[in-house]
């Protein structure tokens, strides 16, 4: 797992890119932080916005006006009236649920979850009600369309705020950058673009009303998109990539015992954090990357005595002496840049402190 920046320039994107575009993006990321930075946050400040000229340009506004059409559509329906009530306060939560930084939509969905809201998905049959599965279709319908789809305008310029993360997020082990040919390089009969999975850290199958939330969103490999599939990662206390902070302990890797000729990699994290489970990363690490590992300390296997003193010599190793000995990036902002750079940073500091 690595960090995500979730700031407010990386959650407002455009489907144009011009002069008069960029400059309503820069004045609703700047009202955006207003707001953030104020002690009420009403995130419906930003309709200031809606009757500008470029707005349906702009992510937030596009999908408000998407969003509330279809649950105008679902209330003139014939839908229970607690769904309906349920379904009018969505409306006018839609800027927080759209724009809002990770902790803000968390709390959201908590005081949902903890109102036994009818908008999330009922494991028991019997309590799954017909107007649920009309209200994920719709919501299910405008991500597809107007996100996922490779025809979407919305789906380039999303994986744009990404520029900077070149690997998943999550398992850190693969590349995730986006193809999008151009009319020279494209050849018959090849797909035209191609891009990573757009993961929904809270599963859109349990949670709809946060399918367009962009707190919410991240790409990630299709593996990991694969086998988190839909577990509940907020009944499973999973944390996300956007919660990562600066140093973060709660996630970690060591390694088993370090005076053996095969050492096992230990991911550990934090007792109430599942997010290794969920992914399987503790066995994906093992099995796959053990050999890189091993390789990767070979001298001081082959040397123990003299890597030793060389490791406690070398406790404020250079960034540039670091990247020439294990071939990755030092600092944890640039982890998002090659495979398996949080894993050879933890493993170094662990052998490193084995050699005082």
């Amino acid at each position: 797992m690595i960090r995500v920046d979730n700031s407010a320039e990386k959650r407002i994107f455009a489907s144009l890119n011009n002069s008069s575009i960029n400059n309503l993006k820069k004045e609703v990321i700047e009202k955006l932080e207003d707001i953030e930075s104020s002690s009420v946050r009403d995130y419906n400040d930003l309709s200031v916005f809606e009757s500008y000229t470029n707005a349906d340009s702009i992510s937030i506004f596009k999908f408000k006006k998407l969003i509330c059409k279809e649950i105008t559509n679902l209330l003139r329906s014939k839908i229970d009236d607690n769904f309906k009530a349920e379904l009018r306060t969505l409306r006018d939560d839609i800027y927080l649920i759209l724009s809002a930084d990770f902790g803000t939509m968390k709390n959201y969905l908590k005081d949902k979850v903890d109102s036994n809201s009818l908008l999330i998905y009922q494991e028991n049959k019997k309590l799954r009600s017909s107007d649920y599965k009309k209200y994920h279709k719709k919501f299910e319908t405008l991500y597809s369309k107007y996100l996922s789809n490779v025809k979407s305008d919305f789906k380039k310029p999303f994986f744009e705020l990404f520029n900077d993360v070149n690997v998943c997020p999550y398992c850190n082990r693969n590349f995730i950058n986006p193809i999008h040919k151009d009319e020279i390089t494209k050849l018959h009969g090849a797909n035209d673009n191609q891009s990573p999975d757009i993961e929904h850290f809270f599963p859109k199958s349990i949670y709809p009303f946060l399918s367009l939330s962009i707190s919410n969103l991240l790409p990630s490999c299709a593996f990991c998109n694969k086998i988190k599939s839909d577990v509940d990662t907020y009944t499973q206390n999973c944390i996300s990539p956007y919660e990562m902070k600066e140093n973060d302990d709660r996630f970690r890797f060591e390694f088993d015992s370090i005076d053996t000729d095969t050492r096992k990699i230990n991911l550990k994290c934090s007792d109430t954090i599942k997010n290794s489970e969920v992914l399987h990363l503790d066995n994906l690490y093992n099995e796959i990357h053990s050999d890189y590992v091993n390789e990767m300390f070979t001298k001081h296997q082959k040397y123990p005595d003299v890597n030793k003193k060389f490791l406690k010599n070398t406790f404020d190793l250079s960034e540039d002496e670091y990247q020439k000995h294990f071939c990755n990036y030092y600092k944890e902002e640039e982890f998002n840049k090659h495979p398996l750079s949080k894993m050879t940073k933890d493993l170094y500091k662990h052998i490193k402190e084995y050699g005082k």
